[in-house]
């Protein structure tokens, strides 16, 4: 195969292209949440099947172990289930989207990411801006406005505020991942109307898992820069040191405080009592109805239970929401078999990631591109962790869309092949590498 028939734009290429462009657009959405890019997944399934399967190609299955954990605990919780079909529904999707992600990881493995790290960086550029707009422009707002606890939140192209903070925090993300490959006006640009995008969504769940994966990003960046355990100790200690001696100036002496409870007051931290409150209700509700079924209620059971008047949710009904939690979800509806699965699959991503960070440790990748690559992943996966304390992000297809990618960086590491990617991006990074680096 010549090198110009291996560098042209494929059919997989164009599909990557676009559906990396529909991920993040999910309303206006059908029945069971369907978006316009499942018609494109559907087609990618069927074409997958045509093409690799027929061609009889060895068909790789990531997290195979704990997606049969996961299946099982779900089948034995039907038998509690209130609402069998929607439980039936729940693994449907489940099937689907875990059927999708292998088919991304089958069409990934031998591209260069490049290409779908800058497009997915700048589709998420112009639907922060977007979400921006729309807010300032529904309540006449000026940039001060979007941080208040009540007004308009920033919805974007999702229905929920919560899942589109879940986009942004990963779509920052890819943007530490391009390192410095990126222009800086692109880069700092980025991240500023990304963060701001997050902030106007208003979620205390985005903005708590924000952080948490900038810590986690920091730690794997420092190893694959090969920064000294001392060192990292000792900038820990200072960080503790100065938070601590804040903490103390602001309780002991008081300096600050009325700074502080005015920020608190007038932003949108002023939320998370009240939405802490409402996601403590819906979870005691679940353990009440968990300790009659300890198999589990049945998977997408939670928002069919029946609340009494005293723990009802809803002014003018007794139905009860989602558990707003998918830990929580996957042990009360699947039972004890579906929680172990669901760490089991986490933590396996997190060993994927490790062990791509190893590879890139020993030497064997450079610094400027693998190195970026699985610390931002890193990053990533730890965010998607802590915001699932809040809501269910393995409903989310940009979630599987990651799951994948770290897949193919622990694939490549394994055979010693870092993604080098050039500095600036070219529309043959759609294209299938070459055989060498395949």
């Amino acid at each position: 195969m010549s090198e110009m028939t291996r560098n042209r734009i494929d059919g997989w290429g164009i599909y990557l292209a676009i559906l990396v462009c529909l991920i993040p657009i999910v309303v206006p959405s059908g029945p069971a949440r369907l978006a316009f890019v499942d018609g494109l997944i559907v087609l990618g399934l069927a074409a997958f099947a045509i093409v690799f399967l027929t061609r009889k190609e060895p068909v790789r299955v990531p997290f195979m172990a704990p997606v049969l954990m996961i299946t099982v605990g779900s089948l034995a919780a039907v038998v509690n289930a209130e609402s069998p079909s929607a439980a039936f529904l729940a693994m449907a999707q489940d099937a689907y989207l875990f059927a999708w992600f292998i088919m991304l990881v089958q069409i990934l493995r031998d591209r260069d990411l490049t290409a779908v790290q800058v497009t997915w960086i700048w589709v998420a550029n112009i639907i922060a801006l977007y979400g921006i707009f729309i807010v300032l422009t529904q309540g006449n707002l000026t940039l001060l406005d979007i941080v208040k606890p009540k007004g308009k939140r920033a919805y974007g192209t999702f229905y929920d505020p919560n899942m589109f903070a879940g986009y942004l925090v990963m779509s920052l993300f890819f943007v530490m991942s391009m390192g410095r490959r990126l222009p800086w006006l692109v880069r700092w640009g980025s991240i500023l109307t990304m963060t701001v995008c997050i902030v106007a969504t208003k979620s205390n769940g985005g903005m708590l898992s924000l952080l948490v994966g900038l810590g986690a990003w920091l730690l794997v960046r420092a190893w694959t820069w090969r920064v000294r355990p001392a060192a990292l100790v000792a900038c820990a200690l200072l960080a503790v040191s100065l938070g601590l001696g804040a903490l103390w100036m602001n309780a002991g002496v008081g300096v600050g405080t009325a700074q502080l409870n005015a920020f608190q007051s007038n932003s949108f931290l002023a939320r998370a009592e009240h939405s802490s409150e409402g996601r403590f209700t819906i979870w005691k509700n679940l353990q009440t109805t968990y300790a009659k079924s300890p198999l589990g209620i049945g998977p997408g059971n939670s928002s069919f239970l029946t609340l009494s008047i005293e723990d009802r949710l809803r002014p003018n009904s007794l139905q009860a929401k989602e558990a707003h939690n998918d830990y929580l979800a996957y042990a009360m509806e699947r039972g004890p078999l579906g929680l172990i699965g669901l760490l089991a699959l986490m933590g396996s991503a997190f060993a994927k990631l490790g062990a791509a960070a190893k590879r890139g440790d020993d030497g064997q990748a450079t610094p400027d591109t693998n190195g970026p690559l699985v610390a931002a992943m890193t990053g990533a996966l730890a965010a998607s962790a802590v915001h699932a304390l809040t809501i269910e992000v393995l409903h989310f297809r940009h979630f599987w869309m990651l799951m994948a990618i770290i897949c193919v960086i622990e694939a490549r590491a394994k055979a010693g092949k870092a993604d080098h990617g050039s500095s600036t991006p070219s529309v043959s990074m759609w294209s299938r590498q070459p055989e060498a680096a395949a």
